[in-house]
Protein backbone atom coordinates (compact mmCIF):
# COMPACT_ATOMS: atom_id res chain seq x y z
CA UNK A 1 0.00 0.00 0.00
CA UNK A 2 1.06 3.30 -1.02
CA UNK A 3 0.08 7.01 -0.26
CA UNK A 4 -0.18 9.61 -2.55
CA UNK A 5 2.45 12.42 -2.53
CA UNK A 6 4.74 10.79 -0.02
CA UNK A 7 7.92 10.66 -1.19
CA UNK A 8 9.09 6.99 -0.06
CA UNK A 9 6.26 5.67 -1.27
CA UNK A 10 7.03 7.36 -5.21
CA UNK A 11 10.77 5.76 -4.63
CA UNK A 12 9.48 2.52 -3.76
CA UNK A 13 6.66 2.46 -6.73
CA UNK A 14 9.67 3.84 -8.82
CA UNK A 15 8.06 6.98 -9.69
CA UNK A 16 11.28 8.66 -8.21
CA UNK A 17 14.18 7.69 -9.20
CA UNK A 18 16.76 7.19 -7.10
CA UNK A 19 20.87 7.36 -7.90
CA UNK A 20 21.78 3.72 -9.28
CA UNK A 21 18.02 2.36 -8.62
CA UNK A 22 17.34 -0.25 -5.92
CA UNK A 23 20.03 -1.44 -3.88
CA UNK A 24 17.92 -4.21 -2.12
CA UNK A 25 14.35 -4.98 -1.85
CA UNK A 26 12.22 -7.75 -0.50
CA UNK A 27 8.64 -7.90 0.25
CA UNK A 28 9.37 -5.77 3.50
CA UNK A 29 11.91 -3.10 3.09
CA UNK A 30 13.69 -1.03 0.44
CA UNK A 31 17.44 0.25 0.31
CA UNK A 32 18.40 3.32 -2.02
CA UNK A 33 20.83 5.90 -2.39
CA UNK A 34 19.22 9.31 -0.84
CA UNK A 35 17.05 10.94 -3.78
CA UNK A 36 19.16 13.65 -6.23
CA UNK A 37 20.56 16.04 -4.74
CA UNK A 38 22.57 13.80 -3.14
CA UNK A 39 23.59 15.06 -0.05
CA UNK A 40 26.63 13.23 0.92
CA UNK A 41 27.97 9.88 -1.07
CA UNK A 42 26.90 6.64 0.21
CA UNK A 43 23.92 8.28 2.27
CA UNK A 44 21.50 5.53 2.09
CA UNK A 45 17.73 5.17 3.17
CA UNK A 46 16.07 2.13 4.03
CA UNK A 47 12.07 2.33 4.31
CA UNK A 48 9.35 -0.58 4.90
CA UNK A 49 7.83 -1.29 1.18
CA UNK A 50 4.42 -0.79 2.83
CA UNK A 51 3.23 2.72 3.50
CA UNK A 52 3.86 3.10 7.71
CA UNK A 53 4.08 6.48 9.70
CA UNK A 54 5.26 5.05 12.87
CA UNK A 55 8.05 2.63 13.94
CA UNK A 56 5.21 1.44 16.69
CA UNK A 57 3.18 0.15 13.51
CA UNK A 58 5.58 -2.00 11.35
CA UNK A 59 3.97 -5.54 11.39
CA UNK A 60 5.85 -7.90 13.63
CA UNK A 61 7.71 -9.04 10.35
CA UNK A 62 8.57 -5.45 9.56
CA UNK A 63 10.04 -5.27 13.26
CA UNK A 64 11.89 -8.21 12.82
CA UNK A 65 13.36 -7.98 9.23
CA UNK A 66 14.67 -4.14 10.02
CA UNK A 67 17.72 -5.14 11.92
CA UNK A 68 19.13 -7.89 10.06
CA UNK A 69 18.70 -5.45 7.00
CA UNK A 70 19.93 -2.61 8.90
CA UNK A 71 23.21 -4.44 9.70
CA UNK A 72 23.84 -5.76 6.57
CA UNK A 73 23.69 -2.66 4.96
CA UNK A 74 25.65 -0.74 7.25
CA UNK A 75 28.63 -3.57 7.21
CA UNK A 76 28.54 -2.89 3.05
CA UNK A 77 28.49 0.67 3.40
CA UNK A 78 31.93 0.13 5.51
CA UNK A 79 33.61 -2.35 3.19
CA UNK A 80 32.59 0.18 0.20
CA UNK A 81 33.50 3.13 1.59
CA UNK A 82 35.78 2.84 4.84
CA UNK A 83 34.31 5.53 6.55
CA UNK A 84 34.76 5.82 10.38
CA UNK A 85 31.30 5.47 11.23
CA UNK A 86 28.07 4.76 9.55
CA UNK A 87 25.45 6.93 11.82
CA UNK A 88 21.72 5.40 11.82
CA UNK A 89 19.26 7.71 12.73
CA UNK A 90 15.38 8.33 11.68
CA UNK A 91 12.75 11.49 12.30
CA UNK A 92 9.75 11.29 10.20
CA UNK A 93 9.19 14.98 10.28
CA UNK A 94 9.28 16.07 6.32
CA UNK A 95 8.39 12.26 5.24
CA UNK A 96 6.16 10.65 6.99
CA UNK A 97 6.79 6.67 6.11
CA UNK A 98 9.16 5.33 8.42
CA UNK A 99 12.74 5.69 6.94
CA UNK A 100 16.46 5.38 8.36
CA UNK A 101 19.30 7.10 7.55
CA UNK A 102 22.53 5.55 6.90
CA UNK A 103 24.68 8.26 6.98
CA UNK A 104 28.56 7.47 6.64
CA UNK A 105 31.30 10.24 8.82
CA UNK A 106 33.82 10.25 5.44
CA UNK A 107 37.52 10.35 6.15
CA UNK A 108 37.36 14.19 4.94
CA UNK A 109 34.96 15.12 7.22
CA UNK A 110 36.35 17.10 10.35
CA UNK A 111 37.03 14.44 13.40
CA UNK A 112 35.14 16.26 15.58
CA UNK A 113 31.89 16.73 13.29
CA UNK A 114 29.55 13.74 15.25
CA UNK A 115 25.85 12.75 15.55
CA UNK A 116 23.70 15.75 14.78
CA UNK A 117 25.85 18.07 14.16
CA UNK A 118 27.10 15.59 11.10
CA UNK A 119 23.87 15.70 10.00
CA UNK A 120 23.32 19.24 10.31
CA UNK A 121 26.40 19.75 8.25
CA UNK A 122 25.27 17.11 5.48
CA UNK A 123 22.07 18.67 5.11
CA UNK A 124 23.80 22.31 4.24
CA UNK A 125 25.13 20.81 1.13
CA UNK A 126 28.66 21.16 1.57
CA UNK A 127 29.48 17.43 1.27
CA UNK A 128 27.04 16.95 -1.85
CA UNK A 129 27.73 14.22 -4.72
CA UNK A 130 27.02 14.06 -8.68
CA UNK A 131 24.34 11.16 -9.53
CA UNK A 132 26.94 9.42 -10.87
CA UNK A 133 29.09 9.23 -7.92
CA UNK A 134 25.96 8.10 -5.73
CA UNK A 135 25.00 6.04 -8.49
CA UNK A 136 28.42 4.54 -8.44
CA UNK A 137 28.38 3.69 -4.88
CA UNK A 138 24.99 2.32 -4.68
CA UNK A 139 26.15 -0.29 -7.30
CA UNK A 140 29.07 -1.33 -5.19
CA UNK A 141 26.78 -1.61 -1.88
CA UNK A 142 24.32 -3.86 -3.68
CA UNK A 143 27.71 -5.98 -4.91
CA UNK A 144 28.92 -6.51 -1.55
CA UNK A 145 25.04 -7.45 -0.18
CA UNK A 146 25.02 -10.01 -3.07
CA UNK A 147 28.22 -10.97 -1.23
CA UNK A 148 26.69 -12.34 2.21
CA UNK A 149 24.40 -15.68 1.61
CA UNK A 150 21.71 -14.86 4.32
CA UNK A 151 21.42 -11.87 2.46
CA UNK A 152 19.28 -12.40 -0.66
CA UNK A 153 18.67 -9.36 -2.51
CA UNK A 154 15.89 -8.57 -4.82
Amino acid sequence: MTAEGCLSCDVIAGRKATPGGLIFEDALWSVTHQVSPAQLAGFLILQPIRHVEHVGDLSSEEAMAVGPILARSSQALMRVLAPDKVYVCSFGSEVKHVHFYLVPRLDAMPADLSGPELLNEVFTGRWSCSDEEAADIAARVRVELAKNPYFRPF
